[in-house]
């Protein structure tokens, strides 16, 4: 995601940080935040306030709800809502996209505003299938704008800590990695429940965190992939 620079000043861009080459004033990139339920609005409040190349030009989400408790927790944020992306494209000037909505709305949302010639950061899952997720690719490129799937857990300071000690070999070198994941999971009507009632939770929302953390801690790609799942008759999982 390019931000426009007020001089012909050389930038390199990594998510939404940017790095000047040369030390110049930039115009922030105007942004629009699609999905405010819980981490939407985590996103809202506490993340994107800290980046000061984004200027935010609108929110978005279907659920009037939604909108309300986020006017509440983020100043000025009324005159900037919009119920659905197509009028909040219409009635801003934005240049880039957040999806930061549900599960089944990223591959629709992230499409729509790639064919309005908007950048996209999504969060993961990114789209449901491959075939999703190359068409998502190839229309980004036919219409020369970013594309990229945020992955937080890269960021992290333990996780930026083994990858350092792992590629300077400080314990000898690498044979095998193995990842126990457990996590108490409560049965409410909560969004924060909502995997109880998903097909395949931990591999189609969680998983992802793991495997492209192997990829960044390894610096490779992986060679084959094998999956097999079960689910007890006691779990409280539908899927």
């Amino acid at each position: 995601m390019n931000p426009v620079p007020t001089t012909a000043a050389p930038i390199s861009v990594i998510g939404f940080t940017t790095c000047l080459i040369l030390a110049e004033t930039v115009k922030p990139i105007r942004l629009l935040q699609v999905g405010l339920g819980g981490w939407g609005r985590d996103w809202a409040w506490r993340v994107i306030p800290e980046v000061k190349e984004v200027e935010v030009a609108g929110y978005v989400d279907s659920d009037p709800g939604s909108l309300k408790l986020l006017q509440q927790e983020v100043p000025g944020a009324a005159d900037r809502c919009f119920a659905t992306l197509r009028e909040a494209i219409a009635k801003t000037e934005a240049e880039a996209v957040l999806v930061t909505a549900t599960l089944d709305g990223h591959a629709p949302l992230t499409r729509a505003a790639v064919d309005a010639g908007l950048h996209v950061l999504v969060e993961k899952p990114f789209a449901p299938d491959v075939m999703t997720a190359e068409e998502l690719v190839s229309a980004a490129a036919s219409k020369g704008v970013a594309l990229m799937v945020s992955q937080n857990y890269r960021f992290f300071p333990a996780v930026r800590t083994v990858a350092r000690l792992i590629q300077e070999q400080a314990l000898g070198k690498l044979a095998e990695v193995s990842i126990d994941f457990r996590r108490f999971s409560g049965v409410s009507t909560t969004v924060r429940a909502r995997h109880h009632g998903d097909e395949q939770p931990l591999l189609v929302d969680m998983s992802i965190h793991h495997f492209d953390l192997l990829r960044m801690l390894l610096n490779r790609e992986p060679d084959r992939i094998y999956c097999e799942s079960w689910n007890p008759a006691w779990s409280a999982f539908a899927g």
